[in-house]
């Protein structure tokens, strides 16, 4: 076929404006390559230097973000069906969002990775590498708008999780970490990759702007349909680490190296939330699919997003909470936790609406999201500074902190009270927000369960905080925590307070970025 000049030019400004947009991604392709290329010298390199180029790529990636952060949606790459470009990637204010918050998480991740005794002890250039890959792989996630790059950003941002999970391969639990992972990771990928093959069928599109389209079926398609998108929801759902899909996540949590389990409980349930939002409410109103036709059922009977997804959230605060109350290992009541907190999430998610062209829907859940992020990763980050200077990892390991080290004990149970939800806190807003949209969209039996939850998490939460005030320690020596460490650390659970009492400006600035 000859290609007029028109359509080379198109396809032309196509093409830049694919590059342009995937800028972030190439940096991060072009750091896992010079990572992987730093142990082949004759010379070892110093344990520090593979964090910085890291570090640099991630800080530049962010940095390009910021600096041409997308103003409306700008299709990438793809193909073009006449004169209507179907994009395999999308860059908009969503997409935009999540990858800074995974650029984010990563960059506060890489000073824990840095300070880790195993990691110093041995050349880390590899392992480096597999969590820039790692971030590669959910900024594809955060800008699919295609079912092949849904699935192709979730396993490649899996593959390098597996990998960094079991790494040091000496150590057992890691080994055991990484093994369950990979068993999980591949049962979840088979369901997801399953559904996705019956949506095409089913659809005959790869594109997530077709399936508004294309939903109304009739018939056996409609209950086809109606499977294949729970087949691929179970595959979300172990990303968010989320029930019926959560089993995965405790042990991962304990045997993974401790910088790593803070990255996936944070960038990877921030992904895996990014390409559920976008799939679902590519469905249209509602994210129902409607059983016009079908033989014994009424007009507008049809197959509910609304209640599936509210359902996943009763179901993952109830269980990740009841499983924390009896936890003594640290890492393990915060896998619950995080388990819980993707119910508290999907609240969020159920109550979006697909026909409400504005974005303000999304500002609760984002908010809630930010604050996540500095409650979870501020916890995470104290537990790694106690945890390198006294090697356990139990509660009891805790107990009297306060006197001990009243800096982090202070800081820890900051992040403790933001997790429960209590006020004057940025966990307390955050909640709050998320439950005055639940109400409002009807789901009123959610938000009492949310209730009875938040209740429930008081007892492993406060078990902890009695650990580190109320108890005396066996030992009441503490190694001392450097400065930067301190300003670090402060840096995560400062903004917890602030946003507890002036939240609105942080609230408002959320309500930009929805889809």
């Amino acid at each position: 076929m000859q290609l007029t000049g028109d359509r080379l030019s198109q396809i032309q400004d196509l093409l830049e404006r694919g590059m342009l947009g995937f800028v972030p991604e190439i940096i991060l392709s072009l750091a896992v390559i010079a990572l992987l290329l730093c142990d082949l010298g004759r010379r070892r390199i110093r344990p520090a230097v593979p964090g910085w180029i890291a570090g640099l790529a991630l800080g530049l990636a962010a940095l390009w973000i910021v600096v041409n952060f997308p103003a409306g949606t700008s299709p990438l790459f793809g193909w073009l069906e006449g004169s209507v470009h179907k994009p395999l990637l999308v860059n908009d204010p969503f997409a935009a969002f999540f990858k800074l918050f995974v650029l984010a998480a990563s960059l506060v991740v890489l000073p824990m990775c840095m300070q880790s005794p195993l990691l110093n002890k041995r050349s880390t250039s590899e392992f480096y590498a597999l969590l820039v890959a790692a971030s590669l792989g959910m900024l594809i996630m955060a800008s699919s708008a295609n079912l092949l790059m849904i699935y192709l950003g979730i396993e490649f941002a899996s593959m390098a999780s597996y990998l960094a999970v079991g790494y040091f391969k000496q150590d057992r639990r890691s080994s055991e970490a990484g093994l369950k992972y990979v068993i999980y990771g591949s049962v979840a990928s088979g369901i997801m990759i399953f559904g996705l093959s019956l949506v095409y069928g089913l659809t005959g599109s790869l594109a997530l702007d077709d399936l508004a389209s294309t939903v109304t079926a009739s018939g056996m398609n409609a209950t086809a349909l109606a499977v294949a998108s729970i087949l691929v929801f179970a595959g979300f759902a172990y990303k968010m680490a989320a029930f019926p899909m959560h089993f995965w996540c405790p042990d991962v949590y304990e045997g993974a190296p401790l910088p790593f389990t803070a990255y996936l409980s944070v960038a990877s349930k921030a992904a895996g939330f990014a390409v559920c939002i976008r799939f679902l409410m590519a469905f249209g109103p509602e994210f129902r699919i409607r059983f016009t036709d079908y033989a014994g059922l009424p007009d507008g009977a049809g197959f509910g997003w609304k209640e599936i997804i509210a359902a996943a959230s009763a179901l993952s605060m109830s269980a990740g909470n009841l499983a924390a109350l009896k936890q003594e290992n640290i890492r393990r009541m915060l896998a619950y936790s995080s388990i819980a907190h993707a119910g508290y999430l999907l609240m969020g998610v159920a109550v979006l609406k697909p026909d409400d062209a504005g974005s303000e829907q999304f500002g609760a859940l984002l908010f809630y999201f930010i604050v996540y992020f500095l409650m979870n990763l501020g916890a995470f980050f104290v537990v790694h500074l106690v945890t390198v200077r006294t090697g356990e990892e139990t509660i009891e390991s805790y107990k009297g902190l306060g006197r001990r080290a009243p800096f982090l004990a202070v800081a820890l149970t900051t992040c403790l009270v933001s997790l429960l939800g209590i006020p004057p806190t940025g966990g307390f807003i955050g909640k709050l927000h998320l439950l005055s949209e639940v109400v409002e969209g009807g789901l009123i039996w959610l938000a009492v369960v949310a209730g009875i939850n938040t209740a429930i998490s008081a007892y492993f939460y406060f078990k902890l905080i009695k650990a580190i005030h109320l108890d005396k320690a066996k030992d009441e020596s503490f190694p001392a925590v450097a400065i930067s460490n301190r300003l670090l650390v402060a840096a995560l659970v400062a903004p917890l307070l602030i946003l507890g009492i002036f939240f609105a400006p942080v609230s408002e600035w959320t309500k930009g970025f929805g889809l």
